[in-house]
């Protein structure tokens, strides 16, 4: 019987002791969600007033798309791949928002960080963009685009002016919404 108790006391010891180590490491580190919750640091480094890029890339149906092509309008380029989980759930959001604004003449350009073609196509045709979509099939961190627009996280939405300059950025098609409605 003693020894029942002796174990059980040490194991009271040994989780006082766990325990008090995690409540220590908890308050020592900042929470995961406060760093979820600033993604400032994600925001492209092209900033707004900068003359956008020029961009230049295929359609699935292998038709080169610019930019320039839709000078004189608003221009909201969605970057993003399939692959990517956050770019993903931001789809019916996208989706969403052009349906509010494409009336109001707002053209949107999907830029795929794609460089598997047929998950790229295959990921199109679930989706039934109704927007053009783009993709030079160069990695997202290696890619000439992503390094040209400062992009350093997907999704993310750069709204471009009738002007040819960046207008503002956002990583969420909620704020893109917000940056639309302050500049329409």
């Amino acid at each position: 019987m003693k020894i029942i108790r002796i174990m059980a006391v040490m194991a009271m010891l040994a989780c006082t002791v766990s325990c008090g180590n995690r409540q220590k490491k908890a308050e020592s580190e900042p929470a995961a969600t406060e760093e979820a919750q600033d993604m400032s640091k994600y925001m492209p480094d092209l900033k707004a007033g900068s003359a956008a890029p020029a961009l230049e890339m295929n359609t699935p149906e292998g038709v080169q798309l610019k930019l320039s092509d839709f000078a004189g309008k608003w221009v909201v380029l969605d970057f993003w791949a399939s692959w990517c989980p956050d770019c993903r759930a931001e789809f019916d959001a996208v989706k969403e928002l052009y349906g509010k604004v494409s009336p109001k003449g707002v053209e949107f350009i999907g830029v795929s960080f794609d460089h598997d073609s047929e998950a790229w196509k295959k990921c199109l045709e679930e989706q039934n963009f109704e927007w053009p979509q783009v993709c030079n099939f160069i990695k997202w961190k290696e890619n000439p685009v992503s390094e040209a627009f400062g992009i350093h996280w997907i999704p993310t939405m750069m709204l471009i002016g009738p002007d040819g300059k960046v207008a503002g950025a956002a990583l969420t098609a909620n704020d893109m919404g917000a940056l639309l409605s302050s500049k329409l």
